[in-house]
């Protein structure tokens, strides 16, 4: 059933999952501001209760009447809490269960991607540009490409960032990743970006030379040759030497 399974399919009931993630996510926002708003209130109580129990003035009366208004104020709090807790439940009920649909159905590669994006949305992000570099290229290096994919994008989507010498390097990086998993179409994507967003940097030839061996790997020897070409015209750079063994092999060919 996998295999007739309709990707658009798949598709449809990611879109939906990712919808209700972010339902999710400003659910939980939300219910963040509620708290603190609740947790203001249970200190305006806690010192009411202390200024009721450090006086000695009051009646018993008073006592009595300050003490019920406690009470029910209380009780609106916990009503509150209570409320708050259900709902959060019962968003977090709702995508655990379509997340089930999804994999019950068979959509492995889209499961694969929203284990990835639960797993990546966890981690905690470094405000420092390397170490939140460092952070994508473990998840690279341990081979987790779409957790990878995930966070490099974000780096690149960072304004403060987004010119900086990390950031083409982290597009060489994703086209990488497809790169490794065979899907050369969408590493040729990637390494293109680099070309239109970073015409003049030092990870050009990279690009150029990566283009090529994705063009080679399709079967397409005339797109191939000419960006091998044009790579090995760095021929004072690493890339520019391989881009030239390449070509003498393809031409041997």
């Amino acid at each position: 059933m996998t295999a007739c399974y309709p990707i658009w399919l798949g598709n449809e009931l990611e879109d939906r999952v990712h919808a209700l993630n972010n339902s999710t996510r400003e659910t939980r926002a939300r219910l963040d501001e509620r708290s603190a708003s609740l947790e203001e209130r249970l200190e305006k109580l806690e010192d009411t209760l202390g200024n009721l129990v450090k006086s000695a003035t009051r009646t018993t009366a008073e006592v009595a009447a300050a003490t019920d208004e406690l009470l029910r104020d209380m009780q609106r709090l916990r009503g509150q809490i209570e409320e708050m807790s259900y709902r959060f439940e019962e968003v977090s009920r709702r995508f655990d269960e379509l997340e089930r649909r999804v994999a019950a159905l068979g959509g492995e590669e889209a499961l694969r991607k929203l284990e990835a994006a639960r797993a990546v949305e966890k981690l905690e992000r470094p405000k420092d540009k390397e170490a939140f570099f460092a952070l994508a290229k473990g998840h690279h290096d341990r081979r987790e490409y779409e957790a990878a994919r995930l966070l490099f994008e974000e780096f690149i989507a960072n304004p403060k960032w987004r010119f900086d010498d990390r950031a083409p390097e982290a597009q060489i990086l994703i086209g990488d990743g497809f790169y490794e998993e065979g899907n050369y179409r969408a590493a040729i994507l990637a390494y293109q970006k680099v070309r239109e967003t970073w015409p003049k940097s030092r990870f050009l030839p990279d690009a150029l030379l990566k283009l090529g061996l994705c063009f080679d790997k399709l079967n397409m020897k005339k797109e191939a040759i000419a960006f091998l070409e044009e790579a090995a015209k760095f021929s004072g750079q690493e890339a520019g030497k391989r881009a030239k063994a390449k070509l003498a092999e393809l031409k041997k060919k």
